[in-house]
C-alpha cells in the first residue's frame, strides 16, 4: 500500500487578498516615509546657500515617481479593503497593467535616486567626510533604500496580479 502525500496547501483566494493588502499599505509606508526624508534632507553650507532634492533633476524625479507611486497604491489599498469587504474580484486588468507600470516607475525612481547619491559621493569626494554633507548623503541612501524596498513590494504585487489574471479572463 502506498502512502499518499497531502496536495500542498493553496492558499485561498481571502489569504492572498489580504497579503496583497499588507504589500500595498508596506508600499505606501516605505513611499511616504522615503518622501518624509527626501523633503526633509536639506545641506546648508551657509545662510545663502542650501542643497534642497529639487536642486537635482533625478532626485526631482525620484520624488515624482515617489508620489505616483503612493497615489496608486493608496487607491489600490482602498480598492482592496472594498474588495476584501464585498468579495468582490473585478478589474484584475487594472491591477494588472497598474502593478506592471507603477513598478517600472519606482524602480526607475529607486534607481535614479542611487545614482544620484552615488554621483554626489564622487562629485563631493573628501568634504564627504564632514558630518553635515556625510549626514546627508546617510539620508539620501536611506530615502534610495526605502523606494527600492517599496520597488520590491510592487515586484511582488506584479507578480500575484499575473497569477491572478488567467483565473478571471478564462
Amino acid at each position: 500500500m502506498e502512502s499518499q502525500t497531502p496536495a500542498p496547501a493553496i492558499p485561498s483566494v481571502r489569504a492572498s487578498q489580504f497579503v496583497i493588502l499588507g504589500l500595498r499599505v508596506l508600499t505606501s509606508i516605505f513611499l511616504v516615509v522615503s518622501l518624509a526624508i527626501l523633503l526633509s534632507n536639506v545641506l546648508s553650507g551657509d545662510q545663502d546657500h542650501k542643497i534642497h532634492f529639487y536642486d537635482y533633476v533625478p532626485y526631482r524625479y525620484m520624488a515624482a515617481a515617489i508620489v505616483i507611486g503612493i497615489a496608486y497604491s493608496v487607491f489600490q489599498t482602498v480598492v482592496a479593503v472594498i474588495r476584501i469587504r464585498r468579495e468582490n474580484h473585478r478589474s484584475m486588468l487594472l491591477d494588472f497593467y497598474g502593478d506592471k507600470v507603477i513598478s517600472n516607475v519606482v524602480a526607475t525612481g529607486a534607481v535614479a535616486g542611487f545614482v544620484m547619491t552615488a554621483q554626489l559621493q564622487k562629485q563631493w569626494g573628501d568634504i564627504v567626510k564632514i558630518d553635515i554633507v556625510h549626514k546627508y548623503i546617510k539620508r539620501s541612501h536611506a530615502a534610495d533604500g526605502l523606494v527600492f524596498l517599496a520597488f520590491i513590494c510592487t515586484f511582488i504585487l506584479s507578480v500575484l496580479s499575473s497569477y491572478a489574471l488567467p483565473k478571471k479572463v478564462y
